[in-house]
């Protein structure tokens, strides 16, 4: 299983539907960064867990991969570089947003770097 870095708008990832990053606050960025786009080809279906629905999750593009995810309430990144990582600090910081691992550590604009390389752990 990857491990993921997750934008969220909480302290944790887990508690993302708090204070959720929307649909349009995604499509405004993507809006704002000619790097980044929806894809058309990239996406993920996924039920609601109760078996009545399933919704289509479509991939964002960064310089024309498919990179990140949006699903319901956060941008996700499976396995990411540190140049990927480097993105999402950058993605947050324009949607007033945290990026968090899965196993909490928090990737500031001024630490992210040494997070990710295990130096600092917070």
């Amino acid at each position: 299983m990857a491990y993921d870095v997750h934008i969220v708008r909480t302290d944790d990832w887990l508690d993302a539907a708090n204070n959720p990053v929307t649909k349009q606050d995604v499509d405004e960025l993507i809006a704002s960064d000619p790097d980044l786009a929806w894809s058309t080809e990239d996406w993920l279906d996924m039920g609601d867990g109760r078996g009545k629905k399933v919704t289509r999750y479509f991939m964002i593009l960064w310089k024309g991969q498919p990179c990140f995810w949006w699903y319901r309430d956060q941008i996700k990144c499976a396995g990411p570089s540190e140049e990927q990582v480097g993105k999402m600090v950058e993605m947050a910081a324009k949607l007033k947003a945290n990026v968090v691992g899965d196993d909490g550590e928090a990737y500031r604009p001024d630490t992210w770097r040494a997070v990710y390389r295990g130096e600092l752990r917070e």
